[in-house]
């Protein structure tokens, strides 16, 4: 069940950074504002489903672990805290992924696509930029909490 958990965390995280890292800043660069809209809907098209299933492997897998192995007893307490810290960073993407990105993030894509206004194309990137950044680092202070709490650090 670990070894399940960890390698659909790396997977998920490793494509969170590449779209973070590569893809988008690369799209900022482009000047044609269609073809940056369309690509970067391809690509989303494309990572989405493949995100939604590791994050419900990553939830199933890790709440399998918490209760085997009594752990659900230590989240309000202070050896807990990387715990919850997982759970609550796990939580705020099952809402992303299920809730927020098909409906706020597939309209802002369609609007996108459909219109020529080119400042609105660039605001609606950055903010897709800054966004993924904060995500990825949320993601990485879940890591950074599984690790704390995996070798018993608090």
């Amino acid at each position: 069940m670990h070894i399940i958990h960890l390698l659909t965390v790396i997977i998920w995280i490793g494509g969170l950074g590449f779209i973070t890292i590569i893809v988008l800043p690369m799209l900022i660069k482009w000047d044609d504002p269609l073809q940056k809209a369309l690509t970067f809907q391809s690509i989303e098209h494309r990572f989405a489903p493949i995100a939604r299933v590791y994050n419900v492997i990553t939830g199933v897998t890790g709440f399998v672990m918490v209760y085997l192995t009594g752990w659900h007893k230590l989240y309000f307490t202070t050896k807990g805290i990387p715990l919850l810290i997982m759970t609550l960073i796990w939580f705020l993407w099952f809402v992303m992924l299920f809730g927020l990105e098909p409906l706020v993030v597939k309209k802002m894509l369609d609007r996108m696509a459909n219109s020529g206004v080119k400042m609105e194309i660039e605001t609606i990137f950055a903010r897709m930029n800054r966004m993924h950044w904060v995500l990825m680092m949320l993601s990485l202070a879940a890591s950074i909490a599984g690790i704390i709490f995996a070798h018993g650090y608090i």
